[in-house]
């Protein structure tokens, strides 16, 4: 798993500092990953997940339209993948994820994805990046960019961080940190699946 971390200040710098090793519990899993070392006096953040069902707002990266949590209404389950243009793996995985919602279209899951460091007040040149990114790699399902103080943004650490959502925009799944294969991600929803089932 490989993950482009995010200051805290700012979503758009890594942080800085000597890595280690450290582990990241994900519905009852853990998995190894990477982190940064943090000095003694400091506090590490707690990873929390948001209230994702409040204050969705943002614009189609692709249109330019208004979104709302009405975009999570028509599908049984939304994978929301946040991304930066500065991240490498999350760059790397877009074209599995493009795979995906191709595969999971059947199932009524959609994918969707939220930029960390593009937002509704971004300038023309970083929009126009983020456009060129998704173009480059062929990406068909939807992007959109958000306000900064957005729930969906709140305690994210690092980048791809992905949440699976039911209609209602509730956490099925997740957060879920670092870069997927299309057959990961594709396990990932089965399971979500199979969790709404109940």
């Amino acid at each position: 798993m490989v993950l482009a971390f995010l200051s805290c200040a700012a979503f758009s710098a890594f942080c800085a500092g000597k890595k280690d090793k450290t582990s990241v519990k994900t519905e009852g899993k853990v998995e190894e990953t990477v982190a940064p070392v943090v000095q003694e006096e400091e506090k590490v953040p707690e990873v929390t997940v948001p209230d994702l069902t409040l204050n969705f707002k943002g614009l189609d990266l692709s249109t330019g339209i208004e979104v709302d949590q009405k975009e999570f209404v028509p599908a049984k389950l939304t994978l929301v993948n946040i991304w930066g243009t500065f991240c490498q793996p999350c760059l790397v995985e877009l074209p599995d994820l493009e795979k995906l919602s191709k595969k999971v279209m059947w199932q009524r899951v959609q994918v969707v994805g939220i930029l960390c460091d593009v937002f509704d007040t971004s300038t023309k040149g970083e929009l126009d990046l983020a456009k060129k990114i998704i173009r480059e790699k062929n990406v068909s399902y939807r992007n959109f960019i958000i306000a900064k103080n957005t729930p969906w943004l709140k305690g994210i650490q690092a980048v791809p961080t992905t949440y699976i959502v039911d209609s209602k925009g509730k956490v099925v799944l997740g957060p879920i940190v670092g870069s997927r294969s299309a057959d990961e991600y594709k396990a990932l929803v089965d399971e979500a699946l199979e969790k709404i089932k109940k």
